[in-house]
């Protein structure tokens, strides 16, 4: 329900739905036009789920904001954010994937951590009990790429190998 785009400046702007904060500005107002995330610099990559958002800085950290019911923000709350708050307790991301109502994010080392609601085993972790800190997917290494569904998470191994975890009741 809203879209985010890195700049070249390395900062972020957010447009869209903006009810729990998601755009990450400050207020929960809804923007037609992009608007400058707050106090957001040095981003390597960001991604939007349903109605939060993640980015990767430069210094390996994760930052995300909206809502944060299931504690897909990783801050250790469920505490919606209007502006970015910082994952906890895991250093040296290099990329981030945003999913319904989850969160993973991927290390330098090739290993996968995963936050947020996890109903249908979308953290990787081998249990259904949500998340609000990040959790490392037990047995995953060698990850080079990952992307978040809905309710799923998959990778791609540097060997091309590919893995997928979580809801599958359409053979996602």
């Amino acid at each position: 329900y809203h879209s985010c785009a890195r700049l070249r400046s390395t900062g972020v702007q957010c447009w869209g739905y903006n009810a729990y904060g998601q755009l990450g500005d400050g207020s929960t107002t809804q923007r037609t036009t992009p608007v400058t995330v707050s106090g957001l610099t040095n981003v390597l990559r960001v991604n939007a789920g349903i109605y939060h958002t993640c980015a990767v800085r430069a210094d390996g950290t994760i930052w995300c904001w909206g809502y944060n019911y299931y504690g897909q923000l990783g801050d250790g709350t469920g505490t919606n954010r209007t502006t970015p708050v910082r994952v906890v307790n895991v250093p040296n991301f290099v990329d981030v994937a945003a999913g319904g109502y989850h969160t993973c994010g991927l290390r330098q080392d090739g290993t996968v951590w995963c936050w947020g609601y996890n109903n249908y085993g979308q953290l990787g972790t081998g249990n259904t009990s949500d998340s609000a800190l990040p959790m490392p997917v037990p047995g995953l290494s060698g990850v080079v790429e990952l992307s978040a569904g809905f309710n799923h998470t998959c990778a791609r191994l540097s060997s091309g190998a590919l893995r997928c975890w979580g809801y599958n009741g359409n053979g996602q």
